[in-house]
């Protein structure tokens, strides 16, 4: 081989080694920002976590505020404190899986604009993550993205087969802490049941001198009462309705109800005053409507049988 075709052959060699040096190079690099990327949505130490605000593109925003080691959802109600920690978790436990292919990235960068939801995270007034976040049609994959950026990622959490986006899709009234009443023996002041076509069957547990009451009734049963009053100690509603969300319910809102209960507690936030309305053919859920707070509530039936005592359940037998 003559000097001219060793020169030709060592150039060669040498544009090969340094093609495979930048190869390595980009590879690297891209390594090391993947395995980067994994946590730059999520939040290692969720436990100083204290705001929380979930705006969607639709206009719903939900912020929920850590005060006294109790989360509540826009200033006006307690949060369900179960759901937010699930929330906590995801944070914590999310990462990014890969990136969204380009022939995909558009319409993803689209959907997320037009129906994402925008996450901001605060410590002290400090927001320490903010990012944008939807799911495809179907709820199986999870994207996000940095706000000001037009680059979406696949989330998910490891070994799990999550839908990390839709716990930002739900709705504010789902964030609601479910309880509504928590009246005891101890506090309750006043507990009647009217019924609107059976008023024969009506009854008043009453507070006297020491003890509980009913009205009209010589021989009770105490344990009978004692047992209906426990009904109310720990009473949750399934789902919270504001007008306009359903209209089969707004219009039955409009009919006469068919019982109402009333209760008197010395805690005011106990006092209640609640109208239930008749059951819809072939709808499980049961109407009620507080009066105090104008809420519209929808209970399980059947879970709630045992709340539609009549007075003659408290008589003693003989």
């Amino acid at each position: 081989m003559n000097q001219k075709s060793k020169n030709i052959t060592l150039v060669s060699i040498l544009g090969m080694l340094v093609i495979c040096s930048v190869v390595l190079a980009l590879t690297k690099h891209t390594t090391i920002n993947t395995i980067g990327n994994k946590v730059l949505f999520s939040v290692e130490d969720t436990s100083e976590i204290d705001r929380i605000l979930i705006s969607a593109a639709a206009g719903q925003k939900i912020e929920l505020v850590k005060k006294n080691d109790m989360w509540m959802l826009n200033e006006r109600f307690k949060a369900e404190q179960n759901i937010v920690k699930v929330l906590l978790s995801i944070l914590k436990d999310m990462e990014v899986s890969r990136n969204v292919p380009k022939s995909q990235q558009e319409a993803i960068v689209k959907r997320i604009h037009e129906n994402g939801y925008l996450v901001e995270i605060y410590v002290e007034e400090r927001m320490i993550r903010s990012f944008l976040s939807v799911g495809n049609e179907n709820k199986t994959v999870s994207y996000m993205m940095q706000k000001d950026e037009d680059q979406p990622l696949i989330i998910n959490i490891p070994g799990y087969g999550n839908y990390v986006a839709g716990i930002f899709e739900i709705p504010l009234n789902d964030w609601r802490d479910r309880l509504i009443l928590s009246a005891n023996w101890h506090s309750l002041q006043e507990l009647s049941l009217n019924y609107s076509g059976f008023k024969e069957h009506d009854f008043t547990i009453r507070f006297k001198n020491t003890f509980l009451t009913i009205d009209g009734i010589h021989e009770l049963d105490t344990s009978a009462m004692m047992t209906y009053i426990e009904n109310f100690s720990y009473l949750q509603t399934d789902r919270y309705l504001d007008p306009g969300q359903n209209a089969k319910y707004d219009s039955l809102l409009k009919t006469p109800e068919t019982a109402e209960i009333s209760v008197k507690d010395i805690d005011p936030d106990n006092s209640k005053n609640i109208r239930f309305f008749p059951l819809l053919p072939d709808d499980p859920m049961m109407l009620a409507h507080f009066r105090e707070d104008n809420q519209m509530v929808l209970f399980e039936a059947r879970r709630i049988q045992h709340l539609f005592a009549v007075k003659s359940d408290f008589e003693k037998q003989k």
